[in-house]
């Protein structure tokens, strides 16, 4: 109880001021129809989605770093990386061109291509930052990959519209929605641990050691 007690408040002592809402999405339908459920919420202005399988450390926060773009341009911003072909098939492929140091224009993109279908291997990784008016470019996208309302279809129509632009962040992303990225995140950020990094180090090393 004294531990449920903590966290309760920790939790208060962090969201002061905030104004949370939690929304149910009923049917699994895909990312575009769980944006599209926030709606109301998001009241005509910009807003930002952060991907629940995406951890991402960083001295500064994605959505920071991509906010400076959008404050700059006006336009939806991706957070992105370079991926390897197996893994832009699994995500997605950008058409993205230089603008400045890290930056790139988006035209069009395609949510899970073949290979020949591949772009670039820059794909969406996270975060991304978008306007209002995806909320009616998602109440028309049909179901996608998967039979599912995918966000990036919607994207996909704001880019070739209005264009839209891409950060390729700092920081490191691990992907939580794998079991193996899962436990990639874990041991890598245990061994920085100011507390107990250097000892769990040891035992790595010694665990390493008996492997054969």
């Amino acid at each position: 109880e004294s531990g449920k007690e903590e966290l309760i408040s920790s939790l208060r002592a962090i969201c002061r001021g905030v104004n949370i809402t939690f929304m149910r999405q009923l049917e699994t339908k895909g990312l575009g129809h769980a944006v599209l459920r926030a709606e109301a919420f998001a009241a005509g202005e910009p807003f930002a989605v952060l991907y629940g399988d995406d951890v991402i450390f960083s001295e500064k926060p994605v959505v920071s770093q991509l906010m400076e773009i959008y404050q700059k341009t006006g336009l939806g911003v991706l957070g992105v990386k370079q991926v390897s072909d197996e893994l832009i098939m699994k995500y997605c492929t950008l058409d993205a061109k230089p603008f400045s140091d890290n930056v790139y224009t988006v035209s069009d993109m395609i949510e899970k291509p073949k290979r020949d279908q591949i772009i670039t291997n820059f794909a969406v990784l996270g975060r991304v930052i978008l306007p209002s008016d995806i909320f009616e470019i998602l109440r028309e996208t049909p179901p996608g990959a998967g039979g599912e309302i995918q966000l990036t279809d919607a994207m996909r129509v704001l880019a070739r519209r209005d264009g839209m632009m891409a950060l390729d962040f700092e920081g490191v992303r691990y992907d939580m929605g794998s079991k193996l990225g899962f436990l990639i995140a874990n041991v890598e950020q245990a061994a920085k641990n100011p507390e107990f990094g250097e000892r769990f180090k040891d035992f790595l090393k010694e665990f390493v050691s008996k492997l054969t």
